[in-house]
């Protein structure tokens, strides 16, 4: 089996037990988000770890039931970074490593600021690089672990947390990406499949002080911060009201325009 993997942080619990004690004949690649959903659309990879939108966004993916990565509350590695008020902002670079981060934005700011506003605001892909941050813009999105550091990195701007904004708007988690793969590469396994992306996850909750330890050394960031965004900011169960806010999101995005020809999602079982 071919797996995609994201190798920001909030992802690891999902494939360290996948990577640390592989199960058969595995083969992986890591990844961005967005590039790990387009591995999987063209059937480079089997089954990855796909942003929220693309599930509704790519025909004929099949999603793993159970597992995502979700936030209830402040997650830190999902923001709108700012120099200027929220309500001032009129560009915005959008990372491109990105799918779901960049979709929630135009629709937390369609939601604050209204339709015809969020028309008048520039959106540009940019890559973040301390070099070039906020060049020409007045707001960026910024994921994964640059974000962990953007406010020990950056002076003078507001971070917007985009998982508690949409909380506040919404009152339920935020799901930002969940395993998926083509039907025709996963359909007949799918039991199989399920159980070993549960043990990989089990085995990565299980091994949280490690994984900590290892990207403390990694970011420089300190042990207790890191295990702390474990604790409180991020959760790995796909319930009821995740597929709830998941279906919330998609039917926004596709009421935005962020979604052409919209997919029923179907699940493995």
């Amino acid at each position: 089996m071919r797996y995609g993997l994201i190798r920001f942080l909030n992802a690891r619990p999902l494939w360290w037990g996948l990577v640390r004690e592989p199960a058969g004949d595995v083969e992986y690649q890591f990844t961005s988000p967005a590039r790990c959903s387009d591995l999987v659309a063209d059937g480079s990879v089997d089954v990855g770890l796909v942003p929220a939108i693309d599930l509704v966004r790519i025909p004929g993916l099949m999603a793993v039931p159970g597992i995502c990565i979700a936030s209830r509350a402040e997650v830190r590695s999902v923001l709108l970074v700012t120099r200027v008020p929220f309500e001032e902002i009129q560009s915005v670079a959008l990372d491109p490593a990105s799918r779901s981060s960049v979709a929630l934005t135009r629709i937390l700011l369609g939601e604050r600021l209204g339709r015809d506003r969020l028309e008048a605001i520039r959106f540009d892909p940019a890559e973040h690089g301390p070099r070039n941050f906020l060049e020409g813009h007045d707001a960026e999105v910024v994921i994964g672990d640059p974000a962990l550091k953007v406010r020990q990195t950056e002076s003078g701007v507001t971070a917007i947390d985009l998982a508690a904004e949409w909380n506040r708007m919404v009152g339920e988690p935020f799901v930002f990406a969940l395993w998926a793969g083509r039907a025709d590469r996963i359909g007949e396994n799918g039991t199989d499949l399920i159980d070993l992306l549960m043990r990989s996850r089990a085995k990565g909750l299980a091994s949280l002080p490690e994984i900590v330890a290892e990207a403390a050394a990694e970011l420089g960031l300190p042990e207790p911060e890191l295990a702390e965004y474990f604790d409180s900011a991020l959760h790995y169960d796909l319930g009821a009201d995740e597929r709830r806010a998941l279906a919330r999101f998609h039917s926004l995005a596709i009421e935005y325009g962020l979604v052409e020809n919209p997919q029923e999602i179907e699940w493995l079982s």
